[in-house]
């Protein structure tokens, strides 16, 4: 894997886990001490971050560093991954009612 390919890999997961929890670049900067513009490099794997501001990233996001590396040798799951967290986001915005039937459906449809 070239430098280019990592940068957008780990760049996708700092998005994925922000938009997870409903947080914007700014909501993210804030948190983390680091400028919009970078997360947003980050994000678009435009930028080569260091170990630390890999590290204040996952505290702001109240995730592991190694939940940013661990699609690195998964390459062909991060559309299913960016598809779960678009689900995720929508089901953020419903309201409580809404949400209770929308998790009570997708539950019943897991295996047991």
């Amino acid at each position: 894997m070239d430098q280019i390919n990592f940068q957008l890999i780990v760049g996708s997961q700092v998005r994925l886990h922000r938009k997870a929890l409903g947080y914007s670049q700014e909501q993210l900067a804030e948190l983390s001490d680091l400028h919009p513009t970078y997360i947003s490099n980050i994000e678009r794997g435009k930028v080569s971050a260091s170990a630390y501001s890999f590290y204040k990233i996952t505290q702001a996001l109240g995730v592991k560093l190694n939940d940013l590396f661990e699609m690195l040798d998964k390459e062909g799951n991060l559309e299913f991954e960016y598809d779960l967290v678009d689900i995720i986001g929508k089901i953020r915005q419903m309201d409580d009612v809404q949400r209770g039937l929308y998790l009570s459906a997708i539950k019943g449809m897991l295996p047991k």
